[in-house]
């Protein structure tokens, strides 16, 4: 089973919270009705966010359990 590892989300807390308020300003969005640019702006944040952990998370190495 896929298990989130929480480590690698601790050694990077600026990226982490960055993660989490854009994906949660992208949550709620359709309340506010931002520019367009503001929009696509933070799409871009998160979808590069989302590569920069997938790239740190292909790169270490899996933690096996007992």
């Amino acid at each position: 089973m896929f298990r989130i590892n929480t480590d690698e989300f601790l050694n990077h807390p600026v990226y982490t919270s960055l993660f989490a308020i854009d994906f949660g300003l992208l949550m709620f969005m359709p309340l506010i009705r931002p520019p367009v640019l503001l929009s696509l702006l933070l799409v871009a944040g998160l979808v590069y966010l989302s590569m920069y952990f997938g790239a740190i998370f292909a790169s270490s190495p899996p933690k096996r359990s007992p």
